[in-house]
């Protein structure tokens, strides 16, 4: 915007000189023409081009900068030398960015349709330039940008088969190319792209499928991503049948969960939720014990809180807000885990098995059914063990407070999540409201007395307004 905005003004600047000298002197006509053909070069890009060269010695490599110069030019007639000079420029100064290089292979795509018959041998021009880019630099990153290409463009041709045909073929061309090289080829990101085009040709649970994802976790050992694909790849192969299903089975995913994915990745939520996803669906299955399932759940706790003691010594503030949002996020699953149990069905025994995770048989195919109220007594076995065996988390609390109807019960967690941040005013003003509704008036002002020593001084008006809210509605 800035430069657009310099053009306009130098266009301008230079019109306006231009017709100051026509209005102060008598010019002849060839003059007059001169000075025409002037004004034209200003509009036709020898301002634009020397902007864009005073801007390249400013940001030498800034690459975005570049592209949407060029989108720019796009939009005007008569800027093909400039455009080609702007290209040319990408071309010398960003020789080894594949990201470049990709740019240049698919800049003219911008000016075809999808329905354009010239679509054709845009695309075939396209991937002539990514095997020529590809010789000069077969790295990773390059392959990658070509990988995305492709499947970018098949799902953009959807309702062409022939074309759909030719890039799916250019696909599995390029995938088997990056399998025979693997070692100086396949990076993590390249690893996910090319497992999701073996499962669009082979299946969401095909061997190829496994197979490649079980070699990518041994390259990529700390890609959570490759981790979660390949444990959701196993999950549904041993449901349709592909591997072996039982306690075989059972015993092997469990493994790969907790003896290598989850220690390499203890911080991805997505991977710890798949986790509990199968572990939750064997329990219906009757496949693992209530005690084999809590166990998972205290082990999961005690993994992030290690994770988070490990991330305190970084100044990763923002990894170390993530890993808080999963513990929480972790107990409240757990809690609510327990709130669907069956009936009579109790947590005392979690305790003691904790460190029992092996796996069963299936007792039987039928399923569990979850108690439509609620399983209470099981809610409160949970925040008891959370409180005793784990760090609990302010969301946690929250979540008890929601599913315990006991006024008494309620007071108590109220006091437990005041304790775990005491500067943090919501917790208080929770507790003062769950108080003051309860016209426990006494206690309620004992409460406010010792929250108003422990947050801050620039939080107190704030919080006495709201505390004195609570009494006029």
């Amino acid at each position: 915007a800035d430069d657009d905005l310099m053009v306009e003004k130098l266009t301008e600047k230079a019109l306006a000189q231009l017709d100051q000298k026509a209005a102060s002197s008598e010019l002849s006509d060839e003059k007059r023409a001169a000075m025409a053909q002037q004004a034209d070069a200003y509009l036709q890009g020898a301002v634009a081009q020397i902007v864009f060269e005073q801007a390249v010695q400013a940001i030498p490599d800034d690459l975005e900068f570049r592209q949407g110069f060029i989108s720019v030019l796009s939009q005007f007639a008569d800027m093909t030398q400039l455009r080609q000079l702007v290209l040319d420029s990408i071309q010398r100064d960003f020789a080894a960015d594949a990201e470049a290089r990709a740019f240049l292979c698919t800049v003219h795509l911008g000016a075809v349709s999808a329905e354009s018959p010239e679509l054709v041998d845009a695309l075939q021009r396209a991937a002539a330039g990514f095997k020529q880019a590809l010789g000069a630099l077969d790295t990773p990153a390059m392959w990658s940008q070509y990988i995305a290409f492709l499947a970018q463009w098949r799902e953009t041709c959807a309702g062409t088969d022939s074309l759909r045909a030719y890039l799916a073929a250019l696909l599995k061309r390029a995938v088997a190319a990056i399998s025979d090289n693997r070692d100086t080829r396949l990076s993590a990101e390249l690893a996910l792209a090319c497992a999701s085009e073996l499962e669009s040709s082979h299946g969401a649970a095909s061997m190829e499928l496994l197979n490649w994802l079980a070699d990518a976790t041994q390259r990529f050992s700390e890609s959570a991503e490759l981790w979660h694909r390949r444990l959701a790849a196993l999950i549904a192969a041993s449901h349709d049948g592909t591997v072996a299903s039982g306690a075989a089975s059972l015993a092997r995913i469990d493994s790969l969960f907790s003896g290598q994915a989850l220690p390499q990745a203890a911080g991805s939520r997505a991977l710890w939720d798949l986790w509990f996803d199968w572990t939750e669906q064997c329990f219906e299955r009757r496949q693992v014990s209530v005690g084999q399932v809590q166990s998972r759940f205290i082990s999961a706790f005690a993994r992030v809180t290690q994770q988070r003691t490990v991330q305190a010594v970084s100044t990763d503030s923002d990894g170390m807000a993530r890993l808080r949002a999963l513990l929480a996020h972790l107990q409240v699953r757990y809690v609510d885990w327990a709130w669907g149990l069956p009936a009579g069905c109790s947590l005392s025994e979690a305790v003691e098995l904790a460190h029992d995770d092996s796996d069963s048989e299936p007792d039987s195919d039928e399923r569990m059914e979850p108690q439509t109220a609620g399983n209470l007594d099981a809610v409160r076995q949970a925040y008891r063990n959370v409180s005793r065996q784990a760090f609990p988390t302010p969301g946690f609390y929250r979540r008890c407070i929601e599913l315990e109807t006991d006024a008494k019960q309620q007071t108590m967690l109220h006091e437990m999540a005041c304790r775990v941040d005491a500067a943090d005013t919501q917790p208080w003003l929770a507790y003062l409201a769950h108080l003051v509704g309860l016209q426990q008036l006494t206690q309620a002002s004992q409460v406010y007395w010792r929250a108003s020593k422990s947050i801050s001084e620039d939080q107190q008006p704030a919080f006495a307004a709201a505390y004195q809210a609570m009494f006029s509605s």
